[in-house]
C-alpha cells in the first residue's frame, strides 16, 4: 500500500522472468503487477530534496515540461527520472529526436550498471527518431527505429504500442521526450501543440508520468507559453555565475515556486541544502 507521497519504494514491480524478447513486445515479459492502494498519488524524481519540493514527487497522470539551455543538467535529470523507476521495477519509454539510443544508454549506464538486465526484463523501451537520419543502423532489440520526426503519428503509434503492452503488467509507466525542440523547429507551434496534446492523452490514459525536454533560449516566448498550457507543470533550469538554479510551476502540492539552487553530476541531480517550510536553506 502506498503512502501519500507515493514513493517508488512502495510499489516495486516484481520480475518473474528475465527471458529475452527481441521483438520489442512488452507482452512477452512476465511480471507480477502489484496492487496499488487508493492513496497512490506520486512517484519519486530520484532526488530526495527535489521530491520534498514537489510535495512527494511527480503526480501520476501528469506531463511536465523541462526547460533550460545546454550544460545545466537536463540530461541528468531525465536519466535520473528513468533510473528511479526501473530500479524499482517500473517500466519506462524513452523518445529520442536529437540523439541515438546508443548515446542515451551511455548516460544511463553511469547510473545503472544493470541496465541490460532491466531491458531484458521489459522495463525499458526506446522510440528512436534519430539513428536512421544520420545513416546508422539501429541494433537495440528494445527500440523502434523510425525514419525521423516527419511522421508524428508514427511516433504516437510507437509509443502507444509499448504503452498497451506495459499496461498488462504494471500500474504505471514513465516517459521522457528528448527533445520537443526538434519537433517545434520542423512542424511549427500549432502542429507541435496538437502533437503534444495527443501524446499527453496517451500518457494519461495509460496512467503515465512524462517529462518533455525543451531547449531554452532558442524558441519564441509565445511558442513556449503555448506549449506550457498543454502541460500540467514546468521545470525551468538556469546557470548564473557558476551556480545552478531551478523553479517549478503548475504541479500540485509544491512547497515553493521560488528559484532554488541545485547541483548535479553524472550520477544524479538534487537541490542543495535542506528544505524548510517555504525556502531552501
Amino acid at each position: 500500500m502506498l503512502n501519500q507521497q507515493g514513493s517508488d519504494n512502495d510499489h516495486r514491480g516484481r520480475v518473474a522472468g528475465n527471458q529475452q524478447h527481441g521483438n520489442c513486445d512488452p507482452n512477452q515479459t512476465r511480471v507480477l503487477k502489484k496492487p496499488i492502494g487508493e492513496k497512490a498519488r506520486k512517484a519519486g524524481s530520484g532526488g530526495k530534496r527535489f521530491d520534498e519540493l514537489l510535495g512527494g514527487g511527480f503526480p501520476f497522470r501528469s506531463c511536465t515540461m523541462l526547460q533550460g539551455p545546454a550544460f545545466v543538467g537536463k540530461d541528468v535529470l531525465l536519466s535520473q527520472f528513468i533510473y528511479e523507476g526501473i530500479k524499482f521495477g517500473t517500466p519506462a519509454i524513452v523518445v529520442l529526436t536529437d540523439s541515438s539510443t546508443t548515446k542515451f544508454r551511455k548516460t544511463l549506464v553511469e547510473m545503472d550498471y544493470k541496465l541490460e538486465e532491466h531491458e531484458k526484463a521489459g522495463l525499458l523501451y526506446y522510440v528512436d527518431c534519430h539513428t536512421k537520419t544520420v545513416g546508422m543502423l539501429g541494433k537495440n532489440p528494445f527500440a523502434r527505429y523510425l525514419e525521423g520526426i516527419n511522421d508524428l503519428e508514427a511516433i504516437i503509434g510507437a509509443v502507444e504500442t509499448f504503452q498497451s503492452g506495459i499496461r498488462e503488467h504494471f500500474f504505471y509507466h514513465r516517459l521522457i521526450f528528448d527533445s520537443l525542440s526538434s519537433v517545434l523547429r520542423s512542424h511549427g507551434a500549432n502542429r507541435t501543440i496538437d502533437f503534444v496534446n495527443s501524446l499527453n492523452v496517451k500518457v494519461k490514459n495509460y496512467n503515465g508520468i512524462a517529462l518533455f525536454d525543451l531547449a531554452g533560449g532558442i524558441h519564441r516566448s509565445e511558442e513556449v507559453n503555448s506549449l506550457e498550457h498543454s502541460m500540467d507543470g514546468s521545470i525551468l533550469l538556469k546557470e548564473e555565475k557558476g551556480k545552478y538554479y531551478m523553479t517549478v510551476k503548475g504541479l500540485p502540492d509544491l512547497k515553493t515556486t521560488q528559484w532554488v539552487e541545485y547541483s548535479y553530476k553524472n550520477q544524479g541531480l538534487d537541490i542543495k541544502g535542506s528544505y524548510s517550510y517555504s525556502y531552501i536553506q
